[in-house]
């Protein structure tokens, strides 16, 4: 490898309209950066990062509590929510509250999600169930729809009016109205490992990141012109639907990411609740 000067940071992106006021400030050439990107679904990106294939990337919140060793977090950008969200939906055949006993399908492709239903179902419904992975668009097509199934990102976004499915839980809604508080779903971080490669242009990279959400938040129209191409939704739905996203990381999306944390142990899904630790310039070696 050559010598980072003459390197660009490898960046992950999540191939989900979620993300595009983030990414499409910096693809477009609207604010300049040291990126070369890489986009897939937050489990492949969770992957790539475990292999140190990228250096930055946003991955699911549970990537980040499962191996907090091997990631800093960047300060002040997630994605979550404050109420519904619209991509994580439970899509169900029956009332949520009969779905006790039964085989939920779930997509592979978010584990946080899917983390996050089955902390709702037990702690807050007292239900058991279980759950297939899958594709839900597959699945349907084969004609054999599930009683329920999870759907998250575009795919809820396309099967959200399903009309085989007249019961619909939005996950993001569920854990304010339980909670009180916002829910993270994905997280920006950087490999420690990183550090002494990249030193001072990692400080480099997150300000690049944090003019890009800046700027796409006050510019949804365009955001939004931008995501009509795609076909997914109308105009108006994609203007409900960035209102629905945040991509801060405040005090509240904290002690939310930590009570989620502290649930996750509960179940035993991780062994102990880590610290959330920001990187910050401080962390750049002079």
């Amino acid at each position: 490898m050559g010598s980072p000067s003459s390197e660009r940071l490898r960046l992950g992106k999540i191939s989900y309209l979620n993300v595009l006021p983030i990414y499409y400030p910096l693809e477009s050439g609207i604010i300049s950066h040291p990126f070369t990107l890489t986009s897939g679904t937050p489990a492949h990106l969770n992957r790539l990062m475990a292999q140190g294939e990228l250096e930055l990337s946003v991955v699911s919140s549970i990537e980040y509590v499962r191996y907090p060793e091997r990631y800093l977090i960047l300060p002040d950008l997630s994605i979550s929510c404050r109420g519904p969200v619209r991509s994580v939906l439970l899509l169900s055949r029956v009332p949520v509250d009969q779905l006790s006993g039964q085989t939920i399908l779930v997509s592979s492709h978010s584990h946080t999600s899917v983390a996050l239903l089955r902390i709702l179902l037990t702690m807050q419904l007292g239900m058991e169930v279980a759950f297939s992975h899958g594709s839900c668009t597959e699945v349907l097509a084969q004609g054999k729809p599930p009683v329920a199934m999870l759907t998250i990102g575009d795919e809820a976004l396309r099967l959200r009016e399903h009309s085989l499915y007249p019961y619909r839980w939005d996950l993001g809604e569920a854990w304010l109205t339980w909670t009180g508080l916002p829910f993270v779903f994905a997280l920006w971080v950087i490999q420690r490992q990183a550090f002494e490669r990249w030193n001072g242009a990692l400080w480099e990279a997150v300000e690049s990141l944090a003019s890009a959400k800046e700027w796409g938040r006050s510019h949804l129209d365009e955001i939004c012109s931008h995501a009509l191409k795609e076909g997914i939704l109308d105009l108006p739905q994609l203007q409900d639907y960035y209102q629905c996203l945040n991509y801060d990381l405040n005090r509240d999306e904290k002690r939310g990411l930590e009570l989620f944390f502290q649930y996750l142990a509960d179940l035993s899904e991780i062994s102990r609740v880590p610290s959330l630790q920001i990187y910050s310039p401080l962390d750049c070696v002079a």
